[in-house]
């Protein structure tokens, strides 16, 4: 039966907060009590809550009120001095998140104590539930705690798993029947050795993700030619499977300022990508493939989740996948998100071998300047239908050097406005194309895009690419008289970032 929960001790296991623990408790008996107290002597109090601890340890039970106040002071105040999340246990949580993994804390903690940790260190938001010490009559190694977290998941003790650093915690995971590893992955841990033997010993967090055959989602780093490489091979692979050119987009990818990318690796083979950019007001374009091998494991989905932390706080709320019309994996994964068919495009690209139309001597492109910004509003939200607050939002979102507008002049008159993305040394993407509508049908598109041909060629840029709506026949048709081929059809299809079961 698969495996559908991780439960989780705290001190130790997912934080090393024990080390701040034992310097509050040992704070407070030698100023309250008068007693200096070993580690090892607190470990044997461990149990009872924090409260418990100091009212059943105290010999001046008329301090315990005060002391139990300045533990949790002291206790506060050290996750601000000292405290850093730990970047693996990090990692881990949210790659059991975007696999849909229910994900618990069994802690003998107070409630205070835990909120103290999980809220300083920005954990909670990864658990569907917390036990502590409070909410239980009988603390581990009795696994009370852990059959309430069970009931309330609705999970049953082979279907998940429990994860702790102490001799109690191993105890009380195999008195509920459940898989139980021990962990010595932070710093600071418990026991060293067991009164039952746990399923295994995990010294890092890597053991623990490939036992659970976990998929490891990292940023892409623009500079990194392994991970390029990398990026390659899977486009081959994926390609070859499907039987259809498929594109990474990799030039896009391996410019600083260039899309986002978020790699899915599984041990150290690259097995997913999903690259996505603000595509104009609150949607983000997404470009994704998974290896043929890993398909139906969740890999797009986790991918999805993972990107859309980092897309929401960007208040972008749509997505739009970018999928192959030839790849009915990729909509059938798309229809089963939610998502819904939203239009088609061809990828153009410019055949070297035309023979280029003289350049009309009429027109004339001139970079845009500050001058010329509310005509580019105007024009372009005119042409494609768009209001002017989106039109704006999205030029100003994609403002980049290497992206660069024109505008079409026919004496002292704007007429319209193109714009080149300059990729690289070799590839420029013409894109916004964009005639004032009083102006079509005069022939003017064609001598705009000859202007641009032309210039481009004289750089020259042996690779001009451009992207047109398959059911926008005019615009087609002009591309190809002017020596543009198609390449290959892209289907989009609108989702949410609240992705449907």
């Amino acid at each position: 039966m698969s495996i559908q929960a991780v439960l989780f001790d705290f001190d130790g296991t997912l934080a090393d907060t024990l080390p701040l623990s034992f310097r509050a408790f040992q704070a407070v008996f030698k100023q309250y009590d008068n007693r200096e107290v070993t580690r090892d002597e607190l470990v044997a109090m461990f149990g009872p809550t924090e409260e418990g601890i100091i009212g059943g340890n105290f010999t001046d039970q008329a301090s315990v009120p005060q002391a139990i106040e300045d533990y949790y002071s002291i206790y506060k105040q050290g996750h601000f001095e000292e405290f850093q999340n730990n970047e693996h246990i990090l990692g881990l949580l949210q790659a059991l998140k975007a696999q849909g993994m229910k994900l618990g804390v069994i802690t003998g903690k107070s409630r205070r104590a835990y909120q103290i940790s999980a809220g300083a260190l920005d954990l909670e938001r990864f658990f569907d539930l917390s036990i502590t010490g409070d909410d239980v009559a009988k603390p581990k190694p009795d696994p009370e705690g852990i059959h309430s977290a069970l009931r309330t998941l609705g999970i049953e003790p082979s279907q998940a798993i429990f994860v702790g650093d102490s001799n109690a915690d191993i105890l009380a995971g195999k008195a509920a029947g459940m898989q139980t590893y021990a962990v010595r992955w932070l710093p600071t841990f418990q026991s060293q050795a067991y009164d039952l033997a746990p399923d295994g010993i995990l010294e890092n967090v890597a053991e623990f993700q490939r036992l659970l055959q976990l998929n490891n989602i990292i940023p892409m780093t623009y500079h990194s030619k392994q991970q390029a490489a990398d990026i390659k091979a899977l486009e081959q692979q994926c390609s070859q499977a499907d039987s259809i050119q498929l594109s990474s987009d990799l030039e896009h990818l391996v410019k600083e300022d260039g899309d986002h990318a978020l790699l899915c690796y599984r041990e150290d083979q690259l097995i997913g990508l999903l690259s996505w950019f603000a595509a104009g007001g609150n949607e983000a374009q997404i470009n994704a493939m998974v290896h043929p091998g890993y398909r139906r494991e969740g890999v797009f989905r986790s991918l999805v989740a993972r990107a859309g932390q980092d897309i929401a706080p960007l208040g972008i709320h749509k997505l739009s996948y970018k999928i192959p019309g030839g790849s009915e994996t990729g909509h059938r994964t798309a229809s089963a998100l939610g998502a819904r068919f939203s239009r088609s495009e061809y990828a153009m690209s410019y055949d070297s071998l035309t023979t280029l139309k003289p350049v009309p001597e009429d027109l004339h492109l001139l970079p845009a300047t500050l001058a010329d910004w509310e005509f580019i509003i105007s024009c372009s939200s005119q042409a494609f239908g768009e209001s002017e607050k989106e039109t704006r939002e999205y030029f100003t979102e994609t403002d980049e050097p290497e992206r660069v507008t024109y505008i079409a002049w026919t004496g002292s008159e704007r007429i319209g406005l193109i714009r080149v993305n300059y990729i690289n040394e070799d590839t420029a993407f013409i894109h916004n194309f964009c005639i004032l509508p009083s102006c079509q049908g005069k022939g003017v598109g064609e001598k705009v895009l000859r202007q641009t041909l032309g210039l481009l060629l004289q750089k020259p840029y042996p690779v001009i690419r451009l992207s047109v709506v398959t059911e926008n026949v005019r615009a087609l048709n002009l591309y190809i008289r002017a020596g543009f081929k198609i390449n290959s059809e892209y289907r989009y299809y609108s989702g949410s970032l609240n992705l449907e079961p």
